[in-house]
């Protein structure tokens, strides 16, 4: 599968051997993209400063740019920059270092053309806008998730609700593609709000949201077509990690560990 979307990427590394691999497995996979290279701190510092660019691959230790200093950078140009770290050698402090400054995933040389392809694959889903519904009867609740979706890696249109009939009446003239919902609502409970919302709209992708455990309904949870459920309170790289399991993608490194996520459909 190719990528048709139209992206800048930037590769910075000193192997001119790498730049050259990359650059073939990039034209394998995205034949439209508009690729720059970078082989030394200046005209890597030059590219991030004075061009558009979509999507990063960074060797984390090129001459006189070492460790995280073009990452800093880039991440002062905005938050939308995408940045995969390279490194020949898994240093797991500075790929710490870097997921707290924002890097996407970390690729330890050599790489595959299907590590690049995943790589791609996630920048679009994460890039393409999803239409995203909280449905919760407390508005303090509501304003919680609120701030934790915002600070998710997807970029999210969010709107809300505060009960399943509502939540169903607006499914009737909108289409959100995701919708986060608590168990204990008002007039009908979680499940019973995911089946009446899966038979107006099949396709909907669900996760439930509770302060409870719902270990003992997970069974029911599942026969209802909800994918995943988030026990409260939750941050965004348990967001991150449902949304990365329910549209099919890697899960990088920054987000292996997730206590309070139960995935019911995989």
């Amino acid at each position: 599968m190719s990528v048709d979307q139209k992206l800048t990427i930037l590769i910075a590394d000193d192997s001119t051997v790498l730049r050259m691999k990359l650059r073939e497995y990039l034209g394998q996979i995205a034949p439209n993209v508009e690729i720059v290279e970078a082989d030394t701190r200046d005209s890597a510092l030059k590219a991030i400063v004075d061009l558009h660019i979509d999507v990063v691959f960074l060797d984390i230790n090129m001459p006189e740019l070492s460790n995280l200093h073009a990452l800093h950078l880039l991440k002062k140009k905005g938050d939308s920059i995408f940045v995969v770290l390279m490194s020949g050698a898994a240093d797991e402090t500075l790929i710490k270092a870097g997921n707290k400054l924002g890097s996407y995933d970390f690729l330890k040389k050599p790489f595959s053309p299907e590590r690049v392809r995943q790589i791609l694959r996630a920048y679009q889903h994460l890039s393409d806008r999803k239409k995203v519904l909280i449905v919760d009867d407390s508005a303090t609740v509501r304003k919680i998730i609120y701030r934790v979706l915002a600070n998710c890696r997807f970029d999210m249109l969010i709107s809300e609700v505060d009960s399943g009939k509502e939540a169903l009446e607006l499914l009737r003239g909108t289409h959100p593609d995701i919708i986060f919902f608590d168990y204990n609502m008002p007039g009908l409970d979680g499940i019973q709000a995911a089946q009446r919302l899966r038979a107006e709209n099949p396709g909907i992708k669900l996760v439930m949201i509770s302060s409870q455990d719902l270990s003992g309904h997970r069974e029911a949870c599942r026969k209802a077509g909800i994918f995943a459920l988030l026990k409260k309170p939750f941050f965004a790289n348990e967001v991150d990690f449902v949304l990365h399991h329910l549209y099919g993608l890697n899960i990088p490194q920054s987000l292996e560990k997730t206590p309070n996520v139960t995935l019911l459909k995989e």
